[in-house]
This record gives C-alpha cells, structure tokens and sequence, in this order.
C-alpha cells in the first residue's frame, strides 16, 4: 500500500494549510511544499518510495505542470485544470478579476489575502507578513496556465473532491475523471478533514 504524499497547498496559504487533514492520517509519511506566501519557500524533494500528490485549489495547477516521477495518482481537493476563463474552459473565472487584484496586492496585500480568504470561508489570521512577490506570480499563474491536456494524460488515476457551494466556478466544475461533489465550500481540507483524509485514505489503497 502506498504511504507517502506530496501536497501543494492554494494561493494565500501556506504548508500548514495541510494539518488537519494529516492529523487523520498519522501512519502516512507525508511531504509538504510552502510556496513563500508568508515566508520562505521550502520544497521538499519528492519522496522516493511510490506516493500520491494532493493538490488543493491552485495546488492542482502546480502539480499538473510539474513532471512527477514514482507517482501512484493524483489527488485534488478543490482543484481545476485552469482558472481563468476561455472558449474551452466557460466556468473560469475572468481574467481582469487576477488583474484587479494583482494590482491592489501592491498597495494592500493584506487587505487582499484577507477578502481573498472570506470568500473561500475563512476568517482566520494571516499567518506570517506576506511576501508580496510570491503572491503576485502565483497570481500570474492562476492567470495564464492551462493544464487542461496533462490532466487528461493522468486520466483515471487523478481524483478530486470538490464543494458544491465552492465560489470558484472552475473548481466547480471538477474534471472528466472519477470525482466526488459534496456539500461544503472551497476549503475542504480545512472544513471536512476527515472527510478528506477518508478519501485519501481510499486512493492510497486503491494504489497500493
């Protein structure tokens, strides 16, 4: 049975982002990246035994761009292929949305993190300063990846879970592979952790 994960948290989080979750899992080893929203970046090498990667939100994007060698599967809470809108993808979100706040983050970045995270259903506070530059590029990234082709590529060996009252229209819509829709909002992970650490829990099986 697999028994290693490798988890990428969202944009305006950070690396413990993932801990109520892991509490249920706590015979799984488990590897988290900090993306440097509130400090320094950390990103732990790949484990070396077979592994899932879990993705949450803007996670899932960063997970599917990455090459990812020994992966049994992937995990996706909250996840999208791409966010930004297009002729293919209607459920984004329009990119002068990325652009407005790509340009408040430079003058009020706190201001931003916080109506960010209400809307994604948190009131919870912010962890560290903010490091405006990664902030912005994970911003960028929102705006301009589209990993709606490797997505298919993992065909039924990524899974997602999303909420049916998530914010985000691309999160929404989940992906063509197996999922679950249930009821609960952007923040899963945080919200229903069992419930995830339940879901992951079947996909470490279902890989092993």
């Amino acid at each position: 049975m697999t028994r290693a994960l490798y988890l990428v948290h969202g944009w305006g989080f950070d690396a413990s982002f993932w801990e109520p979750l892991l509490a249920h899992l706590p015979d799984v080893s488990a590897q988290a990246v900090d993306c440097g929203y509130f400090g320094s970046e950390h990103r732990p090498a790949l484990p070396e035994t077979p592994y899932l990667a879990i993705g949450h939100s803007a996670g899932s994007l960063a997970l599917l761009k990455q090459d990812l060698p020994g992966c049994d599967g992937l995990v996706f809470f909250n996840g999208f292929p791409r966010f930004t809108t297009a002729p293919d993808f209607p459920n984004g979100t329009p990119e002068r949305v990325l652009t407005r706040m790509r340009a408040r983050l430079k003058r009020d970045p706190a201001a931003v993190l916080h109506d960010f995270r209400a809307l994604c259903g948190t009131e919870a506070p912010l962890p560290h300063t903010p490091n405006v530059d990664a902030l912005d590029h994970g911003l960028e990234a929102l705006q301009q990846q589209d990993h709606q082709t490797q997505a298919a590529d993992w065909g039924n060996r990524l899974h997602w879970m999303t909420g049916t009252d998530d914010p985000f229209g691309a999160a929404q819509a989940g992906f063509a592979s197996p999922g679950e829709r249930v009821a609960g909002g952007h923040l899963l992970p945080l919200t229903h952790p069992r419930l995830c650490a339940e879901f992951v829990r079947r996909r470490l099986h279902d890989a092993g």
